[in-house]
């Protein structure tokens, strides 16, 4: 089954594709039964409650809408966490450190959530970078909280898997340099609106059969129809369950949280001249099973704005 997301951005609402023409949206379906219906988050952590009344909904055509004209949000709008993964890929890992040893245990930061876009919106450029770049991900969505998860019971805790770009301003990120690694910029460099487009929708682990879990998936990205990165998710140094049993070590992880599991090489900063984003390229990524995800690079409006409320930007006490 596939979850997408649909509506202004700020204001998705949850749907299932039917087809790839046709969404089924949930509201309709879980609100009069006094289920969530608004927040993929909390339809993610009752799906075993939520997927049969679903899956009896979805040929009941007067429900569906076309997905022609409708715009497709983020699978997930509104993630607690999004985590990501460095040096998972030996060649991408080699062309940032040089010929090193290996990390021993995953290397883990975050992005924030408000870079999260769908996978056709613009990726806006900030005036602060000339160094902007894509990496294209394999990102698993949690579905089943869980804390200290050993590796065998990981895949339990997976909801799906999904298209992501996280993308980054490498000379923000870098800040004073490689070499002063305490003053480095990160979470800035990889923070900016539309620096993690994620979809075009989310495969639910529930659709694959468990040999699918560890077949390799190859994913492709293109620059205004250059091949730029194209390798298989076997190539990771650290597996999926190991990832999930790495990073719960250190932190909760709750249903909708999502996990960037690395990169591999291509990037842009790794062609030789360096090869990074400017207005007007289009990138197109796409990974087995998971479609296409698409973005035409567009300059920053900085112009100062007043930010609407939405449910994305007004959160509520549980």
């Amino acid at each position: 089954m596939r979850i997408v997301s649909f509506g202004g951005p700020g204001g998705e609402q949850p749907g299932v594709l039917v087809d790839d023409h046709t969404i089924l949206p949930l509201a309709p379906v879980l609100a009069p039964l006094g289920l969530p219906a608004t927040d993929t988050t909390h339809i993610l952590a009752l799906w075993p409650t939520i997927r049969p009344l679903v899956e009896a909904a979805l040929h009941d055509t007067h429900r569906h809408i076309a997905r022609a004209g409708v715009r497709l949000g983020p699978p997930v709008p509104r993630p607690g966490k999004v985590i990501a993964v460095g040096f998972n890929y030996p060649l991408h890992s080699n062309a940032v450190l040089g010929d090193v040893t290996p990390p021993t245990e995953p290397v883990m930061f975050v992005k924030l959530p408000g870079s999260v876009c769908g996978p056709y919106d613009p990726l806006i450029k900030p005036p602060e970078t000339k160094a902007l770049d894509y990496e294209l991900e394999l990102a698993v969505v949690i579905g089943r909280a869980g804390r200290r998860i050993a590796p065998d019971d990981a895949l339990d805790h997976v909801a799906g898997y999904m298209i992501a770009n996280d993308v980054t301003a490498r000379d923000v990120a870098l800040g004073a340099g490689i070499h002063s690694p305490l003053q480095m910029q990160l979470v800035r460099g990889k923070g900016f609106p539309s620096f993690c487009a994620t979809g075009p929708w989310l495969l639910m682990r529930d659709e694959r059969d468990e040999r699918l879990d560890a077949m390799p998936l190859n994913l492709k990205l293109s620059v205004n129809g250059q091949a730029r990165q194209d390798g298989w998710s076997s190539d990771m140094l650290f597996d999926i369950p190991a990832l999930i049993a790495s990073i719960s070590s250190t932190t909760d992880l709750l249903p909708g949280d999502v996990i960037l599991t690395g990169t591999p090489s291509g990037c842009g900063f790794e062609l030789d001249p360096p090869a990074y984003l400017v207005d007007g390229d289009e990138i197109r990524g796409t990974i087995t099973g998971l479609g296409e995800q698409h973005q035409r690079v567009t300059d920053e409006d900085t112009t100062s704005r007043e930010i609407p409320v939405t449910p994305t930007t007004v959160r509520t006490a549980s």
